[in-house]
């Protein structure tokens, strides 16, 4: 009884086993076929509005300075460079902030002050843009990588801080801006270079709500600064074909008096009329000449913002994409690690209970046989004596 009972329970062990197997690897093909979609965390959520919030008082600040310039300085290459830094600085932090993954437009902005503040520095390629007004703007764009580092220790943690500081001074060191232009490599990428295998852009993605209201946001943030670059931009091209601001006040000024000068004397020569007509026609169609240069000039930048703009998120798209593929085969291999583990594991719990069975059947054979014979045998071999004796 006892060894049926064992063998009973081996059964029901190994039929446990099969059922656990199953179960799991009906798992496994759940997660192979299912997309991660996870909430942002707490971190992902304060990085975004953090970063956005940094942006936003840092074009502002920007946007400010540049205009003092502009107020206060007459020299035409001080106010080109005021006016090109202002343009360069509001679309980088832009596009920095509105980084898909909220760690990586931290990492990007921290990148895009810190590339600045070493760019105005006295060792920079910039120090000698703005004049007497080059201290002032050194010393914004020292405050400025102070508080974004401050928000990256916000965010970051703290075990993680030290990798994210030395990516910013390698990317810093090796790719250092150059001109107002703020060309510089993509963050993003250089960090999966870095990071390899380790880094789950996947997961600061979020649910499919998350990403649409980011979505919505991010238009938000180009609608609002596309007036402001469309108007600077127009400026930038018009001091680019000749024109000051004093110069284009000029012109209005001089197409106001000879406005007046028609309605004086309309009545007294009509000749005189006609010539007037004709010279502000002249000065119009000058005036209007420039003008069409300088919108097609703003026309070929946005669109150029336009193609950069599309190729960074189609560049992130295809690194968060390959990401996630990623793991998607970690977590079917693991799974199937997993499965073959308790496979292998119930086959020897299984074996080892089948021997200790019939080890334990054999002793009950030997007991159950023997016991009788060693009984007579005892039972004779007392009766010999007796009988002897």
């Amino acid at each position: 009884m006892h060894s049926v009972r064992t063998l009973g329970g081996v059964g029901s062990l190994a039929a446990a086993g099969m059922m656990t197997v199953l179960a799991l690897l009906s798992g496994c093909s759940l997660v192979s076929l299912k997309s991660p979609e996870r909430p942002l965390s707490t971190r992902d959520l304060n990085a975004r509005i953090a970063t956005r919030q940094f942006s936003v008082e840092f074009t502002t600040a920007v946007d400010q300075c540049a205009d003092e310039i502009a107020r206060n300085e007459s020299d035409p290459v001080v106010l080109r460079n005021a006016l090109r830094w202002k343009i360069a600085v509001t679309a980088q932090s832009l596009r920095a902030a509105s980084q898909l993954a909220p760690m990586m437009a931290v990492l990007d902005t921290w990148t895009l002050s810190a590339a600045m503040r070493e760019f105005l520095s006295e060792q920079g390629a910039g120090n000698a843009l703005f004049g007497r007004y080059q201290q002032a703007v050194s010393m914004l764009a020292n405050d400025f990588d102070a508080s974004a580092e401050q928000v990256a220790r916000q965010v970051i943690e703290p075990r993680d801080f030290e990798r994210y500081q030395t990516f910013v001074a390698d990317y810093v060191h090796a790719h250092p801006i150059k001109s107002l232009e703020f060309v510089r490599p993509a963050v993003v990428d250089l960090w999966m270079q870095r990071s390899g295998a380790d880094v789950r852009l996947v997961d600061s993605l979020g649910t499919i709500p998350e990403a649409l209201a980011d979505t919505s946001d991010r238009v938000q943030m180009f609608s609002e600064a596309l007036p402001s670059q469309v108007m600077w931009r127009t400026e930038l091209a018009l001091q680019d074909s000749g024109l000051s601001r004093d110069e284009i006040r000029a012109v209005w000024q001089k197409l106001d008096e000879r406005s007046a000068s028609l309605l004086t004397t309309a009545n007294k020569a009509p000749q005189l009329v006609h010539e007037a007509v004709a010279e502000t026609r002249g000065a119009v169609l000058d005036v209007l000449k420039r003008l069409d240069a300088s919108s097609a000039a703003t026309i070929g930048a946005l669109r150029a913002e336009r193609i950069a703009l599309s190729s960074t998120l189609s560049s992130e798209r295809a690194v968060i994409l390959d990401a996630a593929d990623k793991e998607r085969k970690a977590i079917a291999l693991d799974a199937a690690d997993i499965a073959s583990r308790v496979v292998n594991e119930t086959g020897q719990q299984v074996r080892y209970l089948a021997r200790e069975a019939l080890l334990l059947l054999i002793v009950l054979v030997i007991v159950v046989l023997g016991l009788p014979f060693a009984a007579g045998y005892l039972v004779g071999r007392t009766r010999g004596r007796t009988s002897t004796h």
